[in-house]
């Protein structure tokens, strides 16, 4: 085996992680195709119980995003998430008890902390088990890629199951995701991670050092901007389709399709040659510049015949695609690069307070910009980005002059369904 195949070879600790993590998106999957319907027509919820009990478990997930990064911290990533996933398969076991609107918000809420807490976790872990550098944002970038595939083929086959409008399909997926979360536990439990029985207590001003480190603030804070290409895909696209009565609506379906295409088959080699903050500031800057063209792009669509529309608007989509997996890389590569060892769990909490801030800001930005302003909106948001983009590069490279010893310490060590998933 050559130097180069045997450096980056993933330790078997790290194959057993992945496959926990697909395990975990296969069963996500199945279960995200079937949600509303299981909720509305198995809980006899109304749309709008539904609206609000979504709502506030995701304010109650962001909430407690930081404390569980704290905890985990303390008793280790491993056990936490091995924690998280029993906790999720318990709450799905019950779920089809949780008649009535109390019983369904607590279940919700509780669940969105856990799913929450997992995509942190993972990434974490995965610092423990793969050598520091490069090849731990490679881990990350497979794990990324199995995500997306482990969810498609879960939607997949939810959407032949959903053929069967019957209670017993219903509970069937629910039960299988429980399932899937048990089995991923299993694989977590024998994983021997090299930090998995956490560390020894902190005080409270280091625990939550983190909320003084400017430059990882807003890092953070640059980094949620760039990762806007999430509500384009999923929001801005199918806006734009349906306000323009010459686009089929089927084009919303392709490209969903054409990205998770892409992600799957290229994620991983996006994540080359990126490995520090610094290399993360420049991933993200080129993320923020593929998606800059990909709003432009975007922006004419409206104005072309219907098969020349389509054709570039699928292209915007492959460009937005290549958006999402340089900010991925860099995203991962910046905290991991940037959080201290004995406080990574709660730095890399933080930075995911980003992405989910954006799942709550991302929709109203892009719904003002995309319906109120046309393709004027498109060209605003592409700027928006390439601005946090090349901002996201200044402050990622360190200051030449920087002393030593920085105010909060760095180390290599510190991620991005999946979450998240996707």
């Amino acid at each position: 085996m050559s130097e180069r195949a045997s450096r980056e070879r993933l330790p078997r600790t790290a194959l057993a992680l992945l496959t926990a993590v697909f395990v975990d998106a296969l069963g996500s999957g199945l279960y995200m195709a079937v949600s509303v319907v299981f909720l509305t027509r198995y809980l006899d919820l109304g749309s709008g119980e539904v609206g609000a009990g979504l709502a506030v478990a995701g304010a109650v997930s962001f909430a407690m995003l930081v404390p569980t990064g704290i905890w985990a911290d303390r008793i280790g990533p491993r056990r936490m998430l091995i924690a998280a996933h029993l906790t999720r398969a318990a709450l799905l076991a019950v779920y089809p008890f949780a008649s009535g609107f109390v019983p369904f918000l607590l279940v919700v809420s509780v669940l969105a902390v856990a799913d929450r807490a997992a995509s942190p976790l993972v990434q974490g872990l995965f610092g423990d088990v793969v050598p520091a550098g490069a090849q731990r944002v490679r881990a990350m970038g497979q794990a990324r890629s199995l995500q997306n595939l482990g969810l498609a083929l879960g939607g997949l086959a939810a959407g032949g199951a959903l053929l069967s409008d019957s209670d017993a399909v219903y509970l069937t997926v629910v039960y299988g995701n429980a399932l899937s979360f048990v089995f991923a536990a299993v694989l977590v439990v024998r994983l021997r991670a090299g930090r998995g029985g956490g560390g020894r207590p902190l005080p409270w001003r280091r625990r939550l050092a983190v909320f003084r480190d400017r430059r990882f603030t807003l890092l953070t804070v640059l980094n949620s901007v760039v990762s806007l290409h999430v509500t384009v895909l999923t929001v801005g696209v199918p806006l734009w389709v349906l306000a323009h009565d010459d686009l089929p609506r089927a084009v919303i379906a392709w490209t969903l399709v054409l990205n998770t295409v892409v992600v799957v088959l290229f994620q991983v080699r996006a994540t080359r040659g990126v490995e520090t903050a610094a290399d993360g500031g420049r991933a993200l800057r080129l993320s923020g510049l593929l998606l800059a063209l990909c709003c432009c792009a975007l922006s004419a669509t409206g104005a072309l015949p219907t098969a020349a529309a389509v054709a570039l608007l699928l292209g915007a989509v492959a460009f937005q695609a290549f958006a999402e997996m340089h900010q991925q890389a860099g995203a991962w590569a910046i905290s991991y690069d940037l959080a201290p060892e004995d406080r990574r769990q709660v730095y890399l909490a933080f930075f995911g307070l980003g992405n989910a801030a954006r799942n709550t800001y991302g929709p109203l930005v892009v719904t003002f910009l995309v319906v109120q302003r046309g393709a004027v909106g498109w060209l605003l948001l592409g700027a928006l980005v390439l601005c946090a983009g090349v901002w996201t590069a200044r402050v990622g490279r360190p200051a030449a002059d920087a002393p030593a010893e920085p105010a909060v310490p760095l180390t290599d060590l510190q991620g991005g369904t999946h979450g998240s998933h996707p």
